[in-house]
């Protein structure tokens, strides 16, 4: 290998590594670690199958699953409102922060209110709204 060679092969190396450095975080951002936090069976077995009415206190919440999917229901002023626990982002479970009373996604940062409106962050639209009745005190899909 004469100087010229290595020179190039050096050169190249320097400059595709810099690449890397520059380009990997954003390649990170743009496709996260969707198994940060309970996603899918772990979720499904972590929270269980069936979300009891008589378990939600007043202004307050639980996330479970319902008709399958991940969701949070939330009881306000004595109504039951059931949504996604799938942020709209790039689709991480959210979880609840009780010290700022807002659903936060592991995965960027984004942010949700109590009714599921975006409140920070890149998610482009709120938490979609799932409708719910109660049969013997059990929360299903209406």
């Amino acid at each position: 290998m004469n100087r010229r060679h290595f020179f190039e092969k050096f050169v190249g190396a320097l400059f595709g590594g810099t690449a890397l450095a520059f380009f990997a975080p954003a390649l990170a951002y743009l496709f996260p670690n969707r198994n940060f936090g309970a996603t899918g069976r772990e979720f499904a077995d972590a929270f269980g199958q069936v979300i009891s009415a008589n378990s939600i206190p007043e202004n307050g919440n639980q996330i479970g699953m319902l008709g399958g999917k991940p969701a949070i229901v939330l009881r306000n002023n004595g109504e039951l409102v059931a949504l996604s626990a799938v942020c709209t982002h790039l689709g991480c479970i959210v979880t609840f922060n009780s010290g700022a009373n807002i659903f936060q996604c592991p995965c960027h940062g984004g942010k949700y209110d109590r009714d599921g409106n975006v409140i920070a962050g890149p998610p482009p639209e709120p938490l979609e709204r799932i409708n719910i009745k109660i049969e013997d005190d059990k929360i299903v899909l209406s």
